[in-house]
């Protein structure tokens, strides 16, 4: 069979067509890995780098801490005493998403198991924002006022849709 005439030519352009695509698809991995950029919406990027300040509640700031700077030493004293119970309750959510994960890896597949290890990530999660509000419930009154309204600022300020922490307000040194 030879192609022809319109024929050929739709073959033609659909081929360029493919081609253009699996190009850029390619080029946005390769540009993506070169560059350290997330690489999808599925937490494929860790949240926290394991530095010293890597966004875990309890070490200074983060997606579920924004804590400014200036209060972070005033803080770890009042945090010091929990330290324990904040690294259980880390230890127990990694778990569960352990579980989640193998569940979700299981073959044969079982339902059952994932959503038994869903509810129990998800009990995980509600025990430690409970830990958390609990601190701040601690810590808040210990504050002065003019670092309690430095911290509410980095609580109302909008989350990042990348997973990384808010900016700093206007002012806030690094």
């Amino acid at each position: 069979m030879t192609l022809s005439g319109r024929r050929a030519c739709v073959v033609v352009i659909g081929g360029i067509a493919s081609l253009c695509l699996s190009l850029f698809l390619v080029g946005l991995l390769v540009g993506g890995a070169w560059y350290g950029q997330p690489r999808g919406f599925w937490g494929d990027r860790p949240m926290h780098d394991g530095g010293p300040d890597d966004g875990r509640p309890g070490k200074g700031g983060g997606l579920m801490m924004p804590v400014p700077p200036e209060i972070r030493a005033e803080l770890k004293d009042i945090l010091a005493p929990h330290e324990a119970e904040i690294e259980k309750t880390r230890a127990n959510m990694r778990d569960a998403r352990m579980a989640v994960g193998k569940a979700l890896a299981a073959d044969p597949f079982d339902p059952d198991a994932l959503k038994a290890a869903l509810e129990n990530m998800r009990q995980q999660g509600a025990a430690m924002q409970q830990l958390m509000h609990d601190l701040m419930l601690e810590a808040a009154p210990k504050l002065k006022p003019e670092l309690r309204q430095r911290w509410a600022e980095r609580w109302m300020m909008p989350p990042r849709m990348d997973g990384a922490p808010p900016p700093p307000p206007p002012g806030d040194a690094p």
